[in-house]
């Protein structure tokens, strides 16, 4: 049982998907908060798996609550929520250790998706982000070090930005998970990043190309 704080400060839409995440099975709200402090103190206390944390609240907003809780143990995994799609809002939740970020329009079979994607380590993002992430184009100087990664480093790197598991890709790409774990190791050797949250960062940065 994934055990979940959801932290949202409007009642009707936290109603809507605390319902949402209990009704897919194997999904536990432990906890609510409608405010940022609050939000850090069921952290602290419940110690949840996956916290839920809208970007934009009072008293203290979803960028603040991510830095307050950066230093816990244990850490909970966050998925973020917001209603925008905003590039530099999606790479600051990143760097500051959010494994999700889900628009509140999206489906409602992706905040299920998103909260067990996280739990295991992967990272989410929804459909609307990655579609911004596809069609990102950053214009540099210099070489593209996206233009390292082989065809198939790629196509494994754009399928763990899509939030899919190794498991998923091996079967996806017809291989093994070792084939797909180095070819994983290959192309955070040749971007330079030591975790998969900063992979998907240097995604957002440099573009990713199909």
């Amino acid at each position: 049982m994934i055990r979940v704080v959801v932290a949202e400060d409007h009642h009707i839409i936290r109603e809507g998907i605390v319902k949402l995440l209990e009704d897919f099975g194997q999904i536990q709200v432990i906890g609510e908060a409608d405010n940022g402090a609050d939000a850090i103190r069921l952290t602290h206390q419940l110690q949840p798996d996956v916290l839920v944390l809208d970007i934009s609240m009072p008293q203290v907003d979803g960028i603040e609550v991510l830095k307050e809780i950066q230093n816990d143990k244990p850490r909970p995994k966050v998925v973020i929520l917001s209603i925008h799609a905003d590039l530099a809002l999606v790479q600051h939740a990143l760097e500051l250790g959010a494994l999700g970020y889900v628009l509140k329009q999206s489906a409602s079979e992706e905040f299920a998706d998103a909260v067990r994607a996280v739990n295991r380590g992967s990272v989410y993002l929804s459909s609307g982000v990655s579609h911004m992430l596809t069609g990102y184009s950053l214009k540099q100087q210099s070489q593209n070090p996206m233009d390292r990664l082989s065809p198939r480093e790629r196509e494994v790197v754009a399928k763990i930005v899509e939030g899919q598991s190794t498991k998923e890709i091996a079967a996806d790409l017809n291989t093994s998970v070792k084939t797909v774990e180095k070819q994983r190791r290959d192309a955070m050797r040749k971007l330079d990043v030591d975790s998969i949250a900063s992979l998907v960062r240097v995604c957002l940065q440099l573009g990713l190309k199909n």
